[in-house]
């Protein structure tokens, strides 16, 4: 055998009927030669850590479940100090990540050019928001910061899809990552008076009360008529 990192995978059923499917889970392993045939392994955490005990593990089995690597390496665990109690919430905390991410739908592979950017920007849209229902707040925002700033050819048309992503992310009280995906749609139609007057509303949130001013007056530069930002204005203008 070759020593170095290998991977094991179990598998996990989600949902029921038409919308069942299996989520595959990995744990990485250092591996190394044991005695009398037998091989050592030691589990790695996410960052190729290795922590606790290494166990014994019969060559067939080890030949039959565990996959090389070859492209990974362990870090030193000379210095490690891992717990059994925390190991076993950082395995949980994986598979659970998982187990939400694998409810997600994905997008078709037949897919091409900017359809497909759309169809991958919707489904990495909706890992982020399953995240934040699941409670992984930190991984669910880096996740929904990233899709506004991704460089892709956008159209002007696309502008509905950040304006949508803006409102969910508003009703989740996610104003600051809102604002990234109304800023991408204005940047895709500049004289949108409705994107204008949601960009407001999301700077009212943020208690920037300038910016918030500021854009009321672009949306009504852009539609005079607008009767939302004129009572929005009015009301600001009253406090």
């Amino acid at each position: 055998m070759t020593e170095g990192v290998y991977h094991t995978s179990s598998s996990l059923w989600i949902g029921a009927g038409a919308t069942r499917r299996k989520s595959i889970s990995k744990r990485y392993w250092y591996a190394s030669e044991g005695t009398e045939g037998n091989v050592y392994v030691q589990l790695l955490t996410s960052n190729l850590t290795p922590v606790g005990g290494k166990r014994v593990v019969d060559r067939d089995e080890f030949e039959e479940e565990y996959v090389f690597e070859p492209n990974l390496l362990a870090l030193d665990a000379k210095s490690v100090n891992v717990g059994a109690e925390q190991l076993e919430l950082q395995l949980q905390e994986t598979e659970a990540v998982n187990a939400l991410l694998a409810q997600v739908p994905t997008h078709s592979a037949k897919t091409t050019g900017l359809k497909q950017e759309e169809e991958e920007a919707v489904e990495k849209f909706d890992k982020g928001m399953t995240m934040l229902r699941g409670g992984y707040l930190k991984q669910g925002r880096r996740i929904l910061l990233a899709v506004p700033e991704k460089d892709v050819p956008w159209k002007p048309r696309h502008k509905h899809l950040f304006n949508d992503f803006g409102k969910r992310l508003r009703k989740v009280q996610e104003p600051e990552i809102a604002l990234k995906h109304y800023l991408k749609a204005i940047e895709l139609s500049p004289n949108d008076d409705h994107l204008c007057y949601n960009i407001a509303r999301v700077y009212y949130d943020l208690r920037k009360m300038s910016d918030c001013k500021r854009w009321l007056h672009r949306a009504l530069v852009e539609n005079p008529k607008l009767e939302p930002a004129q009572k929005f204005l009015q009301a600001i203008k009253n406090r």
